[in-house]
């Protein structure tokens, strides 16, 4: 459902509802308990909405599948991040990836069956069909070098990549807020930028989204974690409202919706639909 009103006019000749300079999209991956306990709730309290990347086999849906199926209600998106989860393990750091969930082991058939199933879970879930996709690990291709993009752009509308961490004090932590911004009529759909936001401050994430006004972008986030102890990827429950308490006090500046939403909005004004 889009905001029916003022517009702004950007400079590249779209317009975000609201008045808004910028839009921005907060997601999540991994269907993790701190995003019940702590991600939602502060959101649903500044009546804003993000998308959450589910990985369907995770304990943490089956276990609190009313919860989710209440966020979606509440007007959440819930997005593809596959159904185990597959990363490709020859990648530096992934030891922790479990054989049968290796990547690099996967066929495209695999994957898109894989990715096929979880469409199906979710619409189970929610009732929709429109859906985007999070890249598991930021991987775009299978065993051999095969890129997924091909078989994704016959079951989801778009899809989000990822980022790299980095440490909020290094020297790169200032051109780290760059990432994640995109040009919303020259942007790749399938390769959405992200920022990582994990160990990030709340004024380091406050600036990030600052930077989106000025070109009139789409400012996305990338969460884990939203927790002060425990998970992984964490960014502190401080900083993250902090972040919500900024957007929710600037709806002039901000539009703040799930990613579906976002590109459905462009699509109504590019595509004239």
């Amino acid at each position: 459902m889009f905001f029916i009103g003022c517009h702004s006019v950007l400079a590249n000749s779209l317009t975000w509802p609201n008045g808004a300079k910028a839009a921005v999209v907060l997601t999540y991956d991994d269907t993790l308990d701190s995003h019940l306990d702590h991600a939602i709730p502060q959101l649903n309290k500044a009546k804003l909405t993000g998308t959450f990347y589910v990985s369907g086999a995770r304990g943490q849906l089956s276990e609190r599948m009313e919860e989710w199926r209440a966020a979606a209600a509440s007007g959440h998106e819930l997005g593809n991040h596959m159904l185990h989860h597959p990363c490709k393990k020859s990648n530096p750091g992934r030891d922790w990836v479990a054989n049968y969930y290796d990547l690099d082991r996967y066929t495209i058939a695999q994957f898109e069956e894989e990715l096929k199933v979880t469409n199906t879970l979710l619409q189970a879930i929610d009732g929709k069909r429109g859906r985007t996709f999070a890249y598991p690990c930021g991987d775009t291709d299978v065993g051999g070098g095969d890129s997924v993009i091909p078989t994704l752009k016959k079951h989801v509308t778009g899809a989000r990549f990822a980022s790299t961490p980095v440490n909020p004090m290094s020297e790169s932590a200032t051109n780290h807020h760059l990432i994640g911004i995109d040009n919303p009529l020259t942007f790749d759909r399938f390769m959405i930028n992200a920022m990582d936001a994990s160990e990030q401050t709340g004024d380091q994430l406050i600036s990030a989204a600052q930077n989106s006004i000025s070109s009139g972008s789409i400012m996305t986030f990338l969460f884990h974690g939203v927790i002060d102890k425990g998970e992984y990827l964490a960014t502190s429950t401080k900083a993250h409202q902090e972040l919500v308490n900024h957007l929710k006090d600037n709806p002039t500046l901000y539009w703040v919706a799930p990613l579906q939403d976002v590109l459905d909005h462009i699509d109504n004004q590019t595509l004239g639909k």
